[in-house]
This record gives C-alpha cells, structure tokens and sequence, in this order.
C-alpha cells in the first residue's frame, strides 16, 4: 500500500501534468494561428489546409465535416480563399462527376507551411534525441492515445451543438 506522501506527489504530478498539457493545447493553437498568419491565411483556412494535408483529398462537405464548418457557404468561401492562394485544387471527383475533390498543391504547401515550420521542427527534433528509445515509444504512445481522445471529445462534442 502506498504511503500517504506517494499519493500526494503522485496527485501532484497528475495535476502538473494536466496543467501543463492545457499550456501546451493553448500554445499549440497559438502557434498554429502565427504560421497562419506567416503565410496569409487565417485560423480556419489553415486547419483546413492541414487536414486536406494530413488526411487526403476529399469532398468540400467531408472537408466541412472534419473541421466542424458548416456545408454550405462557408466551406465553399474557405475553400475559394485556399485556391486563390494556391494551396489546393478543386479536381471532379472520378467515381462521381457531379462532385468535386480538393486537394492540395503539393508544391506551395511544401514551399510555404513546411518552410514556416522549420525551426519549429528543428527544435522538437533536437528535444526528441535527447530521449531514449523507450522514453519517445511511450511519448508516441500517449500522444497517439491523446489524439483519439481529442478527436472522440471533438465529436461529442460537435453533435451537442
């Protein structure tokens, strides 16, 4: 049985630990919104810029659907904004003409959003080295846990509104 003082510093830790993950979600999307700004695109631009990047061409309303916009006009503005800067491409969708697929230019993301995230990853790589291996396997492990997470309290979330 742990002794009173473990449960106290474990208890500590827990809180610390939860507190400093807050920081990091509110540093993350402050972040996420100066390399928006960096590259003339705002908050929601980019996170849509992002998910096309990270998840593939898909339908304006799929699109929608993964960043919470509603169908209608504001995806297609969203959409239009991010064309116009020459992030994405709208292409007709071959299995069904009618709709089409946007996708991203792989070019101007690279040259714009890999070059505004350099340092950044620089950085974090440097801080990565210093672990071990089994210390960046539990640190993967976490954050891919996290993540699911993130994205079952995002739907939740989403369908209560």
């Amino acid at each position: 049985m742990p002794q009173h003082g473990t449960e106290d510093r474990s208890l500590d830790t827990l809180i610390s630990l939860a507190t400093s993950l807050r920081v990091q979600a509110a540093r993350t999307v402050l972040f996420q919104a100066a390399v928006a700004q960096s590259i003339g695109l705002n908050a929601t631009d980019f996170n849509c810029l992002s998910l096309l990047d990270l998840e593939g061409p898909m339908t304006p309303g799929r699109l929608a659907e993964r960043a919470g916009l509603s169908r209608g006009g504001a995806i297609t503005t969203v959409v239009d904004r991010l064309q116009k800067a020459g992030f994405v491409q709208r292409r007709p969708d071959p299995e069904d003409r009618r709709r089409v697929i946007v996708e991203t230019v792989p070019e101007a993301f690279t040259e714009r959003v890999e070059t505004a995230f350099a340092d950044f990853r620089s950085a974090l790589g440097k801080l990565l080295a210093e672990l071990t291996t089994e210390q960046q396997q539990l640190l993967l492990d976490v954050t891919n846990r996290s993540n699911e997470i993130f994205h079952t309290e995002t739907l939740r979330l989403q369908a209560q509104a």
